[in-house]
């Protein structure tokens, strides 16, 4: 009889992953975590945005919604990088068909790597 009532126990016994995908201010705080670490990850390897869209879905309180913040991870990086060009930003987007490569794969990566949020 004990344990049914240790099972609806108060917020204090719920799980990290529980209080980050449903309270604002963890929720906000992991997402902006989760984007930085995503953004220097991308910005020393490609698989960093794999792991830029992991990070940022996982804090999602559904599914649904970690696809768009994983899609906003990648919008976040390839704003930085487009940041990182600098002066050359101009001449770099007249490279078209590069310029696909980089959006489809600023784009794609993470969402691919929102997958994570589907498992857990």
């Amino acid at each position: 009889m004990s344990d049914a009532s240790e099972s609806t126990a108060p917020s204090e016994s719920r799980s990290l992953r529980d209080r980050v995908r449903t309270e604002p201010r963890p929720h906000a705080v992991a997402l902006v975590a989760a984007l930085a670490a995503g953004v220097g990850l991308a910005s020393l390897h490609w698989l960093g945005l794999i792991a830029a869209g992991a990070l940022a879905s996982l804090v999602a309180p559904t599914a649904r919604r970690g696809v768009g913040y994983a899609l906003a991870a990648g919008v976040v990086v390839l704003a930085a990088f487009a940041v990182s060009l600098g002066p050359a930003a101009g001449a770099a987007s007249e490279m078209i068909p590069v310029v696909y490569v980089t959006v489809g794969a600023g784009l794609g990566l993470p969402l691919f790597g929102s997958l994570a949020r589907a498992v857990v």
